[in-house]
């Protein structure tokens, strides 16, 4: 059954702002079956900010549990940090509810963000809004889900690999990540500091450049209606082993973009995929297991990483540790993999600005599936063919990842089973602002 009553920020200033903040806390409640939350504020607590205290005064926001917030636990989704406060909020966080907004709850996630299923085990698996059987997307399922069936307006997550866009296309609503370090960095269960980035689920993308404002504290972009855009289109690569059905609903969107005046232009990326396969895992592997002890040292009574390990429920995410810690990465190694992503952005600069004219954004699908069935944690079936569930998944969301590249999902139609299949647009490092502004053009395009 259809569970996505969306609500965005134009329509959530219906009556006073304690009744939207008391409603959001029911709504999160009236949808525990999905595990959308790992935690929830007492509605005798919710605060809005005073009348006039900025432009998101009285709206409800829930953020994934592995960013830091002063009034809420940060579980990381794992058993050794349950009920651990930080005692603190992330940047965006605070920047937040420095114009307004109010935190309602934590979302749940993947086990320590590290995957793209949200089946934790710890905390029990988060399940899809239309058809619970299947899995939301990771690693920020709890908080796509939230967005998705009307909780909130707009909720928080992290990316490291894909963890915004994956579950934001599977949901069908806007995921935004945004280059890294523009939303701050620190306060946060982390992953590897050159990947992980908290970015941003939405029912539009008028949402998202309202949350960039607040955040970044950027003025937003304007395309002026008269310019044409110019898409980039990576075939190889990024459109190679998807669904049929995703194949069909991508293209059918780029029709409808060509038929409305876009310039479509073929691009080369195959570099994409294999400069990330050399570099892209070993730079995750090398920094979690510098920047994770790290972060629980400094909580104010936080566990060893020994401990931390002992305690992971979910086999692959035990399995990803154990191999970080079984087969460490050299400084050596690193560098050398940090040289390597230096030629990989410099890979999709050399794609987003030829030398016959800049492309405004890179387009391609977000994933190359549909939402897979919870519990497909290894391989998952394609069309008949039996694929990789993580390699699958993140074939065109982890390249401009560990480029440090900024990307959004939008919502590209549904399969003949109703499950959403998402558009991505990515555009250079730092170019945010331009990056949304065309996504809010291709937006319209496409409604």
């Amino acid at each position: 059954m259809a569970r996505l009553d969306r609500l965005d920020l134009s329509r959530s200033r219906g009556g006073t702002a304690v009744e939207r903040l008391t409603d959001a806390a029911a709504r999160a409640h009236a949808v525990e079956d999905l595990g959308a939350f790992t935690a929830v504020a007492d509605p005798a607590t919710l605060t809005p900010g005073p009348p006039g205290s900025g432009v998101l005064a009285g709206i409800p926001v829930a953020v994934k549990d592995n960013i830091d917030t002063a009034d809420l636990p940060t579980s990381g989704g794992t058993p050794a940090l349950h009920g651990s406060r930080a005692g603190r909020d992330h940047p965006a966080v605070a920047r937040l509810r420095a114009a307004g907004a109010t935190v309602v709850g934590k979302t749940n996630l993947h086990e320590l963000a590290f995957g793209i299923t949200s089946n934790n085990a710890a905390y029990g698996p988060v399940r899809h809004p239309l058809d619970p059987s299947r899995s939301p997307g990771g690693s920020s399922g709890g908080s796509a889900v939230a967005v998705a069936t009307g909780v909130v307006p707009v909720a928080l997550g992290t990316d490291t690999g894909g963890s915004v866009r994956v579950p934001a296309a599977h949901c069908g609503i806007v995921g935004f990540r945004p280059t890294v370090g523009r939303w701050g960095s620190g306060a946060g269960v982390p992953l590897s500091s050159t990947r992980d980035t908290v970015g941003a689920l939405a029912t539009s993308v008028a949402d998202v450049v309202l949350l960039d404002q607040v955040v970044a504290d950027r003025a937003p972009a304007v395309v002026p209606a008269a310019r044409q855009l110019r898409l980039g289109v990576p075939l190889a690569g990024f459109f190679d082993g998807l669904h049929p059905e995703v194949s069909d609903r991508v293209g059918e969107a780029l029709d409808r973009l060509s038929d409305a005046g876009v310039v479509l232009v073929e691009t080369d990326l195959v570099a994409g995929h294999e400069l990330d396969a050399r570099c892209g895992f070993p730079i995750v592997f090398a920094e979690v297991v510098r920047e994770l002890p790290r972060y629980l040292a400094g909580l104010p009574a936080g566990p060893s990483f020994e401990e931390l390990l002992a305690q992971v429920a979910s086999p692959d995410v035990r399995g990803a540790l154990e191999h970080a810690v079984g087969e460490p990465v050299t400084d050596e190694v690193l560098r050398e993999c940090l040289a390597l992503r230096d030629e990989l952005r410099e890979a999709y600069r050399r794609v987003l600005q030829p030398e016959d004219g800049p492309v405004d954004a890179l387009v391609y699908p977000t994933v190359p599936l549909p939402a897979p069935p919870l519990g497909d944690d290894v391989t998952t079936d394609l069309a008949g063919r039996d694929v990789p569930v993580f390699a699958t998944t993140v074939q065109n969301t982890a390249p401009g990842s560990t480029a440090g590249m900024p990307a959004v999902s939008l919502p590209c139609g549904q399969t003949g089973a109703g499950l959403p299949v998402g558009l991505s647009l990515e555009g250079l490092p730092d170019g945010d602002s331009a990056l949304l502004a065309v996504a809010r053009r291709v937006e319209q395009l496409l409604s």
